[in-house]
């Protein structure tokens, strides 16, 4: 009865480690399916202003086109006083709305808008004071009168945070790249078996052949489920997913170091051959 157990736990184990590969695929899917048609209808987006797609006691959405930021409401209970508050919240990232709310219930809002304008849309009125609001304030060039020193010092400032903007959007790219690989790799490395890709004094990285990564950070600090709970194949190894390597190793050098152990391995094999 025992033994029965500790393969139904194995199981659930292995179980709930590929439902979470399912889960991220399906993030990053509707993600880039929200995204794709966000982008083919910018123009037309932002000729209907901003789209109130939800307002009622569980859920609250606005899109607003012309800056692409989405507006939810999150609720939450303050500790202090026992009590429940309403805080409204600006998300700018697709991924981040696609992590609240079911891509398909936001495309229904928007078919109900176009049923229903009245109740979804901002009334022009209201608009037209937001707008003369956002030109009010954009007319004075509040930095003209600033010295050219503290001019350029602000101008560095709104450029390292535009650059460190973008790195985080090409980390987060990468990221989902990695994992997509250890996705789809999992059938061929099934043949191939487990790759060294790093082996220094304390620093080892293994990719082992069901998609998953042995490796040798202390994985102890950091949030549960991160360490997986599986046995590794080597002494002094924790297994993990390809979601923790991504945010201590550059994906790209990863990926590199997979074809470097692939060609090591297999010194007469053409890797530059397509097959069918």
């Amino acid at each position: 009865m025992r033994a029965r157990h500790v393969r139904e736990h194995h199981a659930l184990r292995e179980l709930a480690g590929e439902a979470e590969l399912e889960r991220r695929d399906f993030l990053y899917e509707a993600t880039e399916q929200l995204r794709r048609f966000v982008d083919a209808n910018r123009e037309r987006l932002r000729e209907i202003g901003p789209i109130k797609l939800v307002d009622d006691d569980q859920d609250y959405l606005v899109y607003h086109p012309v800056d692409e930021t989405w507006t939810t409401r999150l609720t939450y209970q303050d500790p202090a006083d026992n009590e429940w508050y309403d805080e409204e919240q600006v998300v700018d990232a697709v991924s981040e709305i696609v992590e609240l709310y079911n891509p398909a219930d936001i495309f229904a809002w928007l078919i109900e808008a176009a049923r229903d304008p009245a109740n979804h849309l901002v009334p022009a009125d209201e608009l037209a004071a937001q707008e003369e609001l956002v030109e009010a304030s954009d007319e004075p060039d509040w930095q003209a009168d600033l010295p050219t020193s503290q001019q350029e010092t602000l101008a560095a400032q709104r450029l390292w945070q535009l650059a460190d903007a973008y790195r985080g959007q090409i980390a987060d790219q990468q990221k989902q790249v990695l994992r997509e690989f250890a996705s789809n790799a999992g059938e061929v490395l099934a043949r191939t078996g487990e790759l060294l890709l790093l082996e220094e004094e304390e620093d080892t990285l293994v990719l082992r052949a069901d998609g998953r990564f042995e490796t040798s950070l202390d994985l102890t600090d950091l949030p549960a489920g991160s360490a997986l709970n599986i046995e590794s194949r080597r002494p002094g190894l924790t297994v993990t997913d390809a979601k923790v390597i991504a945010d201590f190793y550059d994906p790209a050098d990863v990926l590199q170091w997979v074809t470097d152990a692939l060609t090591e391995r297999y010194p007469a094999v053409d890797f530059s051959a397509v097959y069918e």
